[in-house]
């Protein structure tokens, strides 16, 4: 393709970056900058020119978790026209095109787009590169990554990338031996509470009731979640399950979009939801509104608590004969390995059966298992989980009035929120990644969050689901596609520690391969970033734009955006109920290649598996579906694929998607485990609440920095993605929003240029009033990239800290970008 013209200039595409290219070395420029822009792809046609028009399809971004299917017009060479795929199978209801959807008709042509291979002159981080070919770029990366396995091995390398960006490439890590980015600390926060609990070992807790189900529920509760703009094409589920007679309740820091449409906003303090939660919890026990039945047949509360050592009592195994019947013999407390219920040499946990009135194992059959009380066994005093909550509840003085003072709701709110949520069911609880799920106290608001489902029984059945419902991907009904076959040989090499901890910790790592916005968005505290930066032997990085994260690399490649492949289809991915494709709508633009392209000439350049890997994208595509094994994807074919416009649905997607129908948990007990005996030793078997890290009022940090810094989820840009796009940067530049208060207390007006600063690092930005803000914090779009900052970037200024349950927790810690402080002042 580099050879092909451009309509405009008449020259080949490679003889103008040839030109073009040198001189950007020339002048310092980083990525597209000062090369081909958009305005020369988007100048109007000669009116007299016969216009040549094609039609392609292709799905959109994977971050947002929308995937719409798109129908592109491509009209003398240029994408012209962005509307939803009308695929006759394709429902209405996903016939959607949001406003980054559209504005890819310019963003595919982005100044920041990366154009041409760029090696760096300055030092890391400045942005310094000059324009290199192909070729040239290769044999830097063969020298750099080469010269790390010869020194140190394959597995001194990690292969890590941002979810929109590392999908594309599925086999690198693999073919190079390396480590892979495992534990990052990124949307996990509420997950680690909440996942042990239903069997989630993710952490995401995505494995909830798809947002449809909400139409069906006659509550609902989103906290810290700005749905309508963090799930744009999910959003008609919100309206329709208002249209359906649900009350909707959003609990915000700020009066967000969703706020404003929710039936009611109930606004709280920053990393508090956990407060509120465990003060619905004892406003729900004093009021006995919870559901009995549920809580003995599908929930851990009537297991056994050896009141002395926190530990389960669990039967193992041994039994006697008596009078023809097996008695089951309670051998001792449940250690902290427990293996999954229903192994033969774990017959379950044990209960007190008011019938026999013995401790039984509960899979033994036991018709009425006591929730209350305490009992003698073998010397030894037991109670039951659900008698040992109510005890901790008590003990630490978790009412409602002490809720109030946490979080500011009134009682008489807090009250109303447990009485809708155990009353007026079924009943959603809705957790967001973007607020809750970033704090140091995250994991115990999730555990406290499950408490009360379990405690209500809204899981598991129509209108009742707990957990992340953001997007229509994650939740909705999808299905598996096969993966290629590497030979063994080549698979991925042993984590050393967490991604969080490369930065600080001595380990192996010499090179790393940046598939995305990596540097920026998964790590806090950008100052220590760029010291471990510096320290590495190679980076590389591939991306179609030239994020933050660019400017720290040795060599950058430039990747194909969605549009653009050399074949008919590029890629597959399953989503939102649909088999979709990527199929063709423009060549590769400028000197970028396609996602497995690189793949294939990487693996080329190292030596390594190159004949292992596909020999072309359709060639993957067409193994992925023909050798599934999942039956929902049996009788799709490549070719029927392409001929139904790129898009097919799933079988039986016309029914909501529910989670847990069958009340039974891949947990260790097989049901909702209330009761994380795992974390006995850091106080947390039941969730005790703890106060955010830096943003509780009576933080002694307050003193100095007085203000939360709070990185809001946007309807422009999907977390990083669409800094650059010009046409929505008509309506919004970066911007640190305050409360009039606020700003008023600091001399400041709208517009002003001011310095956002803590220990770690400062930034400078405009700031403007909001009142939508609370007083007490400042808000900032997440994901803005350096170049579009005055001064700075925000990660410099975000708490990098390390939980003190860190070892307890499934997923490690979560990176609590929200507990963050810092104080401004007009520069």
């Amino acid at each position: 393709m580099s050879g092909t013209s451009s309509p405009h200039s008449g020259l080949t595409r490679r003889s103008f970056l040839k030109a073009t290219g040198a001189a950007a070395g020339a002048l310092g420029l980083a990525g597209a900058a000062g090369m081909v822009t958009a305005d020369n792809w988007l100048a109007p046609t000669q009116a007299h020119a016969e216009a040549q028009e094609t039609i392609g399809y292709t799905f959109h971004q994977s971050h947002c978790t929308g995937h719409c299917s798109l129908k592109c017009t491509v009209r003398d060479g240029r994408l012209a026209l962005i509307e939803p795929n009308d695929a006759e199978s394709y429902a209405k209801r996903y016939q959607i095109v949001c406003v980054r959807g559209i504005s890819e008709i310019e963003h595919v042509y982005s100044e920041a787009r990366i154009q041409t291979p760029l090696k760096r002159v300055g030092e890391r981080g400045s942005g310094q590169f000059v324009a290199i070919s192909w070729d040239e770029a290769l044999e830097e990366v063969k020298r750099g990554l080469g010269d790390v396995w010869d020194k140190y091995g394959k597995e001194a390398v990690v292969v890590a990338g941002t979810s929109d960006v590392k999908v594309r490439y599925p086999h690198l890590k693999q073919v190079f031996n390396a480590q892979q980015d495992g534990r990052t600390g990124i949307d996990i926060g509420v997950g680690n509470g909440l996942g042990p609990m239903i069997g989630d070992s993710s952490s995401f807790v995505i494995s909830t009731s798809e947002s449809r189900d909400w139409r069906r529920a006659k509550t609902v509760i989103l906290t810290s979640t700005n749905f309508l703009e963090s799930s744009v094409a999910s959003a008609k589920n919100f309206f329709e399950a208002q249209e359906a007679g649900a009350t909707i309740i959003s609990v915000d820091t700020h009066f967000t979009t969703t706020a404003g449409k929710a039936d009611q906003w109930v606004p709280i303090e920053p990393g508090t939801d956990g407060a509120l939660f465990q003060g619905m919890i004892s406003c729900i026990l004093d009021h006995e509104w919870y559901d009995e039945e549920s809580m003995k047949i599908g929930t851990s509360f009537p297991f056994l608590v050896n009141v002395a050592t926190g530990k389960l009592l669990r039967a193992r195994g041994e039994s006697s004969e008596e009078g023809g019947e097996t008695a089951w013999v309670a051998y001792g407390d449940a250690s902290a390995t427990n293996s999954s219920a229903g192994e033969e040499d774990s017959p379950g946990f044990m209960v007190w059966d008011t019938v026999s009135n013995a401790a039984m194992p509960y899979e033994s059959g036991v018709v009425s298992p006591a929730l209350t009380g305490e009992y003698e066994i073998d010397g030894s005093t037991y109670t039951t989980v659900f008698e040992l909550l109510k005890k901790i509840q008590k003990d630490n003085g978790f009412t409602v009035e002490w809720a109030t003072e946490k979080t500011a709701i009134p009682v008489e709110t807090i009250e109303d929120l447990a009485r809708r949520y155990a009353l007026e069911t079924p009943a959603t609880l809705s957790l967001g990644w973007g607020g809750s799920d970033k704090y140091m106290n995250s994991d115990i608001c999730g555990h406290a969050a499950g408490v009360l489902a379990a405690l209500t029984g809204n899981y598991g059945k129509p209108g009742a689901s707990i957990g992340v419902h953001v997007g229509g991907n994650y939740s909705g009904w999808s299905a598996k596609l096969a993966a290629w076959k590497l030979p063994p040989e080549y698979k991925v090499a042993t984590q050393e520690m967490a991604s969080y901890r490369m930065r600080y910790e001595n380990n192996g790592v010499h090179a790393y391969v940046a598939l995305g916005d990596m540097f920026q968005q998964h790590y806090a505290n950008m100052n220590v970033t760029k010291e471990w930066l510096d320290t590495l032997d190679f980076i590389l990085y591939i991306d179609i734009y030239h994020t933050t994260s660019a400017d720290w690399a040795d060599i950058i490649l430039p990747a194909c955006s969605k549009f653009e492949t050399s074949e008919e289809v590029e890629s597959l991915k399953v989503s939102y109920g649909h088999v979709l494709a990527q199929g063709k709508v423009l060549d590769p633009l400028f000197e970028s290649k396609p996602d497995l392209e690189i793949e294939r000439l990487l693996a080329r350049t190292m030596g390594v598996a190159e004949d292992a890997l596909p020999q072309s994208s359709y060639e993957f595509c067409e193994y992925q579906l023909s050798e599934s094994t999942d039956s929902k994807i049996k009788g799709i074919t490549l070719k029927s694929l392409i001929d139904n416009q790129c898009v097919v649905p799933l079988p039986g997607i016309d029914e909501i998607r529910e989670a847990y129908a069958s009340q039974v948990e891949k947990t260790d007990s097989g049901r909702f485990d209330v009761y994380l005996e795992k974390r006995l030793d850091s106080g947390q078997a039941l969730p005790v609440y703890e106060d955010p890290q830096e943003v509780h009022p009576e933080s002694e940090l307050r003193q100095k920095y007085p203000l939360q810094f709070y990185q809001a989820r946007t309807k422009f840009q999907i977390h990083s993605m669409f800094c650059d796009a010009a046409w929505i940067k008509q309506f919004y530049e970066p911007r640190l929003e305050m409360n009039p208060i606020d700003m008023r207390g600091r001399s400041l007006s709208a517009g002003d240029v001011v310095e956002v600063y803590n220990d770690r690092g400062s930034i400078q930005v405009k700031v403007v009033e909001n009142e939508i803000v609370r007083p007490g914090c400042t808000r900032i779009f997440e994901g803005l990239w350096t170049r579009y900052m005055i001064k700075g970037n925000l990660q410099e200024l975000t708490n990098d800290d390390l939980s003190p349950r860190e070892d307890t927790l499934q997923a490690g810690t979560c990176i609590a970008f929200q507990d963050t402080l810092v104080e401004v002042r007009k520069v």
